[in-house]
């Protein structure tokens, strides 16, 4: 029996409100690992960055906050 089938199995016992959960989970797995080249070559880099990330999408800091706790850049001595 493949992987497909036995969830089919699974999902063919549950309540119409727990089919649904696992609909949705699979279709959180399959939109997490679709991203396709043609669509990353278009995607700005912090874009890029955030989906695959995930965790990082909703908390990614901005540039300004990161460079908020930096202070001032020192000047550089001549040679």
């Amino acid at each position: 029996m493949t992987i497909a089938e036995q969830i089919y199995a699974i999902v063919k016992t549950l309540p119409p409100e727990q089919a649904s959960e696992i609909l949705a989970f699979a279709e959180f797995v399959q939109s997490k690992h679709s991203i396709r080249v043609e669509d990353a070559q278009e995607m700005s880099w912090a874009d890029l960055v955030k989906s695959l990330a995930g965790a990082w999408a909703d908390d990614f800091p901005t540039l300004e906050e990161i460079r908020a706790g930096e202070g001032q850049d020192a000047l550089r001595e001549s040679l």
